[in-house]
C-alpha cells in the first residue's frame, strides 16, 4: 500500500518535481496526530499515514513532525488505527523526532482533562507538561532506582491524623489532606513524607512555588540520607539540557521523588502514589499563559484519575482547599499544643493608647512597634514585613495630593533615594525640574514607603543595630542568631538560626485593601509565614485594625477558621471557589460576537459588561460548580467557531481569575 505526497508548486524557470509514492506501513498505518498549534479550532486530532519506514518508531507518545497547511510542524502521535474516516488521500508522517516516548498515556489523559477543565486547548497543556527535547540528554544512561532508607517520621507524630496519612499512602490508599504546619517547617515535613513513600518503592511529586522552596526540601533530603539519584528537580530557571535531563530520570523511573515548581505537577513518574502542594495560596502556582490552569487544581484532577494520595501544605489553608472539604480532611496539631508552640501575637492599633491617639494611630510605625522591637533585639534578630520594594515606590504632591505623572510616557513617579529627583516608574526618566501641573508646587511626599526608607529609618533608630534588607532584587536565605533587623518583603523573609525573637507586619492597611478577589487571603497567608519563622516565646506585631477577621484570625492561629469565613463570604456573592467563574475580556465588538455564540441557560448568571483596560470590557459568567463543565464546553466551542471564521479580534477566557 503506498499514498502520494502533496506535489511541489512550479516554480518558474524550473522543472516541476514530484515526489515519489511512500510505502506505509501494514499494520495499523494510520496515526491519529495532535499537532502543536494554540488555535483553538485545530485543536482535535488529525490522520497521517504512517511510512513503513517509521513504523516501528511511530508509535504513541513519541513526537512527530508532519507537514500541516503547507508546513512542517511538531505534534504527538496520540493512536494508530487500521482505517481512517477521511475521504481523502492522507499525507504521511514526515518523520519522527525521537523514538522516546514523552507522553504516557495518564498524562495525556490528565492535560485532556485540564484542557477540558479551563476552557483550552491541549496542545497548550501539553508545551507546559512535556519539556522541549534535549537530544543529548536522551543519550544519557541512567542507573537503576536506589534504594531509599526508611526514616522515621517524627515531624508528623503530634499532627492529628499525620501518621495515619503517612501509613494510607504506604499502603497504596488515596487519602487527601490539607496540612497546616503552625510554626513547623513544611521542608521537613515534606522530606520525612517523601522518603517515606519512595522507601516502599513507590513515586511522589511535590509541587512549591519558587526554586528558594526546592533547595529547602532538597536540603531536608540530604539530611535524611536520602540519595540524590533517586531525586529530581524540575524548575523553569533550569537550563533546558539539565530539566530535560531530570524529566528524563523521572520518565525512566530512576527518580522516584519529584520537586519542582508548577509544571512539575505533570511529571511522568513511575507508580505513583502521592502529589503534594506547598503553599497551593501563592500566584507563582498558577500558569500565567492559556489556558491559566492552577497546580493546585491539577493536583486535584490527577488524584483524581489515577487514585492517588493528595497532600495540601502550608502555613495556612486557602480558600480553594477549604472548598474542597469534606473530599479532603484537615490534618494539624491541637489547638493547646498550636498555642504552646507559637509566639504572641498583637495588634499594634489595639494597644493602650494607640487607637486614641491620632498621631498614633496614623503612624506607619507606631511606638509600640519601637518598644517591641528594643525589648526583642537583646535575644534575637527582628524581622520587619514591608510591603514594597524601593525607597519611595510611590510619591504624592506635598501640597494638593495631586499623583505625579511622567512629562515623557506619563507613567507615575517615585524616588529611589532620600534627595533624588522624581523618576518614571516605567520608562526611568528622572524628572529634574519638576514641579506639580495642578498647584504649581515643588515638593513632594511619600505616598507609600518601600524596603529601602524602612531600613534607612529603622538603622537612625537603633543605631549600632546592623540591618539587612531581603527583597525580590536580592533575597537571603538565612540569617544568624545576633541581633539584627531584617526588612523583607512578602516571600523573601529569610530563616534565621532559632527563630526570630519578634516580627513586624507593616503596612497591613495597605495589604488588605489591595482591589483584588485574593487580596485578604494573601496577606494572611504572608503574616502566617512570618509568624512561623519567630520562636514560641517571640513577639509579632501587626500594624492593622485589631477588628478585621484576617487580624483576629492571625491572633487566634486559626487558619481554618478564616478560611472557613472566606469561603462562606464568596458564597454568599457567588465568587469563587463557591462557583465555577468564567471571565470574558476583549474589545466590545469582539465579546458581543462571543456571547451571541453561546447558549446560556437560565442557571448561568451573567455580570457585565464592565470597562476593562483600555477600550476593552470584561463579563462574567457564573455557574454551579456541578455545571462547569458544560459552561467550560460552551466556552471552547465559542473560542473555536470564532478562530475557525478567522474574524474579529481575540476575547480572553479565564476561568476561575484569582484577580477580580
Amino acid at each position: 500500500m503506498t499514498v502520494s505526497e502533496d506535489q511541489l508548486s512550479l516554480v518558474p524557470g524550473k522543472k516541476k518535481r514530484v515526489k515519489a509514492e511512500v510505502p506505509i506501513a501494514k499494520t495499523a498505518p494510520i496515526a491519529q496526530i495532535a499537532i502543536d498549534s494554540s488555535l483553538p479550532h485545530l485543536d482535535r486530532l488529525f490522520d497521517y499515514a504512517v511510512p513503513e519506514k517509521l513504523a516501528d518508531q511511530a508509535v504513541p507518545g513519541v513526537r512527530v513532525r508532519v507537514r500541516f497547511a503547507g508546513k512542517l510542524i511538531d505534534g504527538w502521535l496520540i493512536s494508530r488505527s487500521q482505517e481512517s474516516d477521511h475521504p481523502g488521500t492522507l499525507a504521511a508522517i514526515s518523520n519522527v523526532i525521537s523514538p522516546e516516548v514523552v507522553l504516557l498515556p495518564q498524562i495525556l489523559e490528565l492535560a485532556q482533562g485540564v484542557a477540558h477543565r479551563q476552557a483550552g486547548t491541549l496542545s497548550d497543556v501539553l508545551r507546559n507538561a512535556i519539556p522541549n527535547r534535549h537530544a543529548g540528554a536522551e543519550a544519557t544512561i541512567f542507573p537503576m532506582a536506589p534504594a531509599v532508607p526508611l526514616v522515621q517520621t517524627h515531624a508528623w507524630q503530634d499532627y492529628v491524623g499525620g501518621s495515619a496519612l503517612i501509613k494510607r499512602t504506604i499502603a497504596g490508599e488515596a487519602p487527601r489532606a490539607i496540612v497546616t504546619t503552625g510554626t513547623d517547617d513544611p521542608a521537613e515535613l515534606l522530606a520525612q513524607y517523601a522518603m517515606s513513600v519512595a522507601h516502599d518503592e513507590k513515586g511522589i511529586v511535590v509541587v512549591v512555588p519558587d526554586r528558594s522552596a526546592i533547595d529547602r526540601i532538597v536540603a531536608c533530603l540530604n539530611a535524611l540520607g536520602c540519595p540524590s539519584a533517586s531525586v529530581a528537580t524540575l524548575a523553569a530557571d533550569d537550563g533546558p539540557a539539565t530539566r530535560y535531563r531530570n524529566w528524563l530520570a523521572v520518565l525512566r523511573g530512576t527518580a522516584r521523588i519529584v520537586i519542582g515548581t508548577r509544571s512539575a505537577v505533570f511529571a511522568p513518574v513511575t507508580n505513583l502514589a502521592a502529589i503534594c502542594v506547598w503553599d497551593d495560596w501563592n500566584d507563582t502556582l498558577a500558569d500565567p499563559q492559556s489556558p491559566y490552569w492552577h497546580a493546585r487544581d491539577v493536583a486535584v484532577l490527577r488524584s483524581s484519575q489515577q487514585n492517588t494520595a493528595l497532600v495540601i501544605i502550608g502555613a495556612t489553608m486557602s480558600v480553594e482547599a477549604c472548598a474542597l472539604m469534606p473530599w479532603v480532611v484537615h490534618v494539624a496539631k491541637s489547638r493547646e499544643q498550636l498555642r504552646n508552640e507559637s509566639p504572641k501575637v498583637r495588634s499594634a492599633l489595639d494597644e493602650i493608647g494607640e487607637r486614641t491617639n491620632p498621631a498614633a494611630s496614623g503612624s506607619r510605625i507606631p511606638s509600640i512597634v519601637l518598644q517591641t522591637m528594643k525589648s526583642a533585639l537583646v535575644n534575637g534578630p527582628v524581622l520587619v514585613l514591608v510591603s514594597r520594594v524601593g525607597y519611595t515606590p510611590r510619591i504624592i504632591c506635598d501640597t494638593c495630593r495631586t499623583s505625579p505623572s511622567c512629562s515623557v510616557c506619563n507613567g507615575p513617579l517615585m524616588q529611589t533615594a532620600r534627595s533624588s529627583a522624581p523618576a518614571c516608574n516605567l520608562c526611568g526618566h528622572l524628572e529634574t525640574s519638576w514641579h506639580c501641573k495642578k498647584c504649581k508646587g515643588t515638593k513632594v511626599r511619600a505616598a507609600a514607603v518601600g524596603s529601602e526608607r524602612t531600613a534607612e529609618e529603622l538603622g537612625r533608630a537603633f543605631p549600632g543595630i546592623p540591618v539587612r534588607s531581603s527583597t525580590s532584587d536580592h533575597i537571603l536565605r538565612t540569617v544568624d542568631a545576633r541581633p539584627a533587623i531584617v526588612v523583607a518583603t512578602a516571600g523573601a523573609a529569610p530563616i534565621a538560626d532559632g527563630g526570630y525573637s519578634a516580627a513586624i507586619l507593616l503596612d497591613g492597611t495597605a495589604m488588605l485593601s489591595r482591589p483584588e478577589l485574593s487580596a485578604t487571603q494573601e496577606t494572611f497567608a504572608k503574616w502566617s509565614e512570618c509568624v512561623s519563622l519567630v520562636r514560641a516565646a517571640g513577639d509579632v506585631v501587626v500594624v492593622a485594625d485589631s477588628e478585621h477577621p484576617a487580624v483576629q484570625a492571625l491572633i487566634r492561629h486559626d487558619p481554618a477558621g478564616f478560611a472557613q469565613r472566606e469561603l462562606e463570604l464568596r458564597t454568599q456573592v457567588s465568587l469563587p471557589p463557591a462557583v465555577r467563574l468564567a471571565a470574558l475580556t476583549g474589545e466590545p465588538a469582539d465579546v458581543d460576537e462571543a456571547m451571541a455564540l453561546l447558549a446560556l441557560t437560565p442557571e448561568i448568571m451573567k455580570r457585565g459588561p464592565v470597562p476593562g483596560k483600555d477600550t476593552q470590557v470584561r463579563i462574567l459568567l457564573s455557574c454551579d460548580r456541578r455545571l462547569g463543565l458544560q459552561l467550560c464546553a460552551q466556552l471552547k466551542a465559542m473560542t473555536s467557531a470564532r478562530s475557525a471564521k478567522h474574524k474579529g479580534g481575540s476575547v480572553n477566557v479565564r476561568i476561575d481569575p484569582q484577580n477580580l
